[in-house]
C-alpha cells in the first residue's frame, strides 16, 4: 500500500544542543504475514552526484526494528530492546564500526498507521557518538 512516511529524530552528540531530524515523504508499505516492510528512494543533494539517490528499507515487526539505508552511505540498524547490535557503516570517507545499543522501543501496529519509536545509543569505532530518539510512522493512503 502507498502511504507518506515521517522520521523525526535527535540525536544528542553531547553537546547541549540534540540535532533534529524531520523527513517525511511517499513511501511504501508491505505486510509480508508477520513483518512490515517500508520502502523508499529520496534524492539527497548532500550525497556525492554519483549516487545521490538512498534507498531505504524499514521492517517492523514483533519486538524489532530494522532500518537499512544504501547510496553513498550504507548501514543496517537492528534495534530489539536491551541488545546491542554490530554493523558495518560504510561512507565515502571509508568503513567505520558502529554498533547500537537499544535502550527503549515501542510500537504500534494496525492498519490505519505504523509507528515505532526508538531510544539508542550510538558508538562509531567503539566511541560514543550520540543518545537518539527516532519516531517513524506511516500512514496509508486512504485511496488504496
Amino acid at each position: 500500500m502507498n502511504g507518506t512516511i515521517k522520521i523525526i529524530g535527535a540525536h544528542d552528540h553531547g553537546t547541549g544542543k540534540p540535532e533534529i531530524v524531520k523527513h517525511e515523504q511517499k513511501a511504501f508499505c508491505e505486510f509480508d504475514g508477520s513483518n512490515y516492510i517500508i520502502t523508499y528512494s529520496d534524492n539527497n543533494e548532500e550525497e556525492d552526484s554519483a549516487s545521490g539517490i538512498s534507498t531505504h528499507r524499514l521492517e517492523i515487526g514483533e519486538g524489532y526494528l530494522r532500518m537499512a539505508q544504501t547510496g553513498a552511505v550504507t548501514s543496517d540498524l537492528l534495534f530489539r530492546l536491551g541488545e546491542t547490535w554490530d554493523t558495518d557503516y560504510q561512507t565515502p570517507y571509508g568503513l567505520m564500526k558502529m554498533t547500537a545499543i537499544t535502550r527503549n522501543l515501542m510500537m504500534e501496529l494496525s492498519k490505519k498507521k505504523i509507528t515505532a519509536h526508538v531510544q539508542y545509543e550510538l558508538q562509531l569505532d567503539g566511541e560514543k557518538l550520540s543518545d537518539s530518539k527516532v519516531r517513524i510512522s506511516f500512514i496509508p493512503d486512504m485511496t488504496d
